[in-house]
């Protein structure tokens, strides 16, 4: 076999061309290769070290769902917290309005409402609800 066209300077072993195989005859290579698998020995280890990790990794994921399943991440009590919040300020909030409207229902045979100082009376209701609402 002649190698043909192939500039000499490629024909040099150089180490920065070295791609990590090199030629093995029959004999050697039966000797590294399982009859049964057909798997070289680098290979069966390579395997045998990812299943390992694979392994890690999947009892890693299997705690991280138990305790999210057993709501021990937190998320869930935190969320249970924040609508106990929200609907405590809810509720400040109607007795804040309620009496507003309902005295505002009052009377309603009369076609006025007199109501000195509304302005400092409606600040500070408003104030109220922000206060609730703007943490």
């Amino acid at each position: 076999m002649s190698i043909r066209n192939i500039p000499e300077e490629y024909l040099k072993f150089r180490k920065e061309d070295d791609y990590g195989f090199s030629a093995v005859d029959e004999s050697s290579l039966q000797t590294t290769v399982n009859p049964d698998t057909l798997e070289t020995e680098v290979i069966a280890n390579s395997i045998s070290t990812s299943n390992e990790n694979i392994s890690k990794l999947e009892n890693k994921i299997d705690s991280i769902v138990n305790l999210y399943n057993k709501n021990k991440l937190g998320l869930d009590a935190e969320r249970k917290q924040m609508e106990e919040e929200v609907a405590s300020k809810l509720v400040k909030i109607e007795q804040l309005i309620m009496p507003l409207l309902v005295n505002l229902m009052k009377n309603p045979e009369k076609e006025y409402i007199y109501w000195p100082n509304r302005i400092e009376k409606l600040q500070d209701q408003v104030d109220k609800v922000l206060e609730l609402t703007r943490d």
